[in-house]
């Protein structure tokens, strides 16, 4: 089993995307974040609510999920920002030779 990893997070805007994409990638919590427009549609409150937010979608290893979790919470604006982690199945061998690469210390 691999530990490659993608992480999503949603940001409420491009300003706090940017700024905690660069934080994770600084830290070396994570070898590369990219940040896409989207539209959610969710429950917050019992209330049904749609909000225009970035889509972040970090590439990282299993063993820094925990402090890459604190430092979004740190850094987020949101009460309870989205944190899913998912395995990546298969990677090509040099792709993952550079992510591993990317996050050493």
């Amino acid at each position: 089993m691999t530990d490659l990893m993608t992480v999503s997070i949603t940001c409420a805007d491009a300003n706090e995307a940017e700024r905690i994409a660069e934080l994770l990638v600084t830290q070396k919590l994570a070898a590369c974040v990219q940040c896409a427009p989207l539209r959610s549609t969710y429950v917050w409150q019992g209330k049904v609510e749609t909000a225009d937010e970035i889509g972040l979608t970090i590439k990282t290893l299993r063993d820094k999920l925990p402090a890459l979790a604190a430092a979004v919470k740190a850094a987020h604006s949101y009460e309870v920002p989205e944190l899913i982690a998912t395995r990546i199945e298969w990677a090509s061998a040099d792709y993952e030779q550079w992510l591993r690469d990317a996050l050493k210390p």
